[in-house]
């Protein structure tokens, strides 16, 4: 009787572990996307390109139907229109077969002149024909921002070289006029 309470014990437990072992085993691995820009920082007012890429790793294909980016600092409600968002639509839906060439994409931005120029994160959402969601990320464009007054700087520092130039120059003239003295000759005195 005991045997038989350890055959079924052992029983139990295998199929336990088999439940609780095929969820994992036909999870599918999520899709990677990576983004990139075509420079490390950028300039108020200046343009770019952001790219990116999602590469499938699950099992079955995803039909990718829309892209959207969100550059969360640059949102502003501007002259009847948002600003700071992006919509990418994939018509016709693209397949992106499973461990196939990755879906690449770019898109151009232009970084705010007013007080939203600043490093902002941006959102990249794929959305798939079936299941909604199939990918997103979150990634930064970093904005470089000048002190407010570098040209009186710049000019300062400008002055300051040529003060320093025209003192030299002066201070050599008068060590070379002061080291050229007249030679004395000696004459005799008329009597």
């Amino acid at each position: 009787m005991v045997d038989l309470n350890r055959k079924l014990f052992a029983l139990i437990l295998v199929t336990v572990a088999v439940f609780i072992a095929a969820p994992l085993a036909s999870a599918q691995e999520p899709p990677t996307l990576t983004a990139w820009t075509d420079k490390a920082e950028y300039a108020p007012g200046e343009t770019g390109t952001l790219s990116f890429a999602l590469y499938n790793n699950g099992g079955s294909a995803l039909n990718i139907k829309k892209v959207t980016i969100v550059f969360d600092e640059w949102r502003a409600y501007r002259n009847g229109q948002w600003e700071g968002n992006q919509t990418i639509d994939v018509t016709p839906p693209l397949v992106v077969e499973s461990k196939a060439a990755p879906y690449e994409n770019s898109t151009k931005f232009t970084v705010p002149n007013d007080g939203r120029a600043q490093t902002t994160s941006v959102h990249i959402t794929f959305y798939t024909v079936d299941t909604g969601i199939a990918a997103s990320g979150i990634y930064s464009i970093t904005v470089v921002r000048t002190p407010r007054y570098m040209d009186q700087i710049v000019t300062l520092f400008t002055v300051q070289i040529v003060l320093i130039i025209v003192c030299t120059v002066i201070l050599a003239a008068t060590i070379f006029l002061s080291a050229r003295r007249p030679q004395v000759t000696w004459s005799k005195e008329p009597e």
